[in-house]
């Protein structure tokens, strides 16, 4: 059983995450109120998503390693 731990995926997340604060910056101003993010939420946000991912590859990983057990 094998887990890669792939930084550049969590990069990738960080960049979608930095991507919808820009979208919610852009549709503050057009509202006149602040809907945006702070950093730290933006990097919580980014954390959870490549959490999730990484307990999906754990999964994956552990459902397999149960078939070839009981194969």
């Amino acid at each position: 059983m094998a887990i890669e731990i792939d930084l550049s995926k969590f990069e990738q997340l960080l960049e979608i995450q930095k991507e919808r604060q820009l979208a919610m910056k852009a549709a503050s101003e057009a509202l006149g109120i602040d809907i945006t993010f702070s950093d730290d939420e933006v990097l919580k946000f980014a954390m959870e998503a490549y959490e999730e991912e990484i307990n999906k590859q754990l999964n994956t990983e552990v459902e397999r390693w149960m078939k070839s057990l009981f194969s």
